[in-house]
């Protein structure tokens, strides 16, 4: 969650592997990770003239753990 202008406590979520997801427009996210393979995936991006992506580096590692 975003937490004045900057994303706040990860959160995280599995899929079953062949199911869509959308974000709402400016909602902090990070890469979609695979845990087993295969790893394929088709992204929708828009395409514009201002800038599409914004990078956060946090200070230390998250470890996100199942359950």
């Amino acid at each position: 969650p975003d937490q004045g202008g900057t994303p706040g406590k990860p959160r995280a979520f599995l899929t079953d592997g062949a199911q869509a997801i959308n974000f709402h427009r400016g909602t902090w996210h990070g890469v979609l990770t695979p845990l087993a393979e295969p790893g394929l995936f088709a992204v929708v991006d828009r395409i514009g003239a201002t800038p599409n992506l914004e990078e956060h580096h946090y200070a230390a590692p998250w470890i996100i753990l199942p359950g």
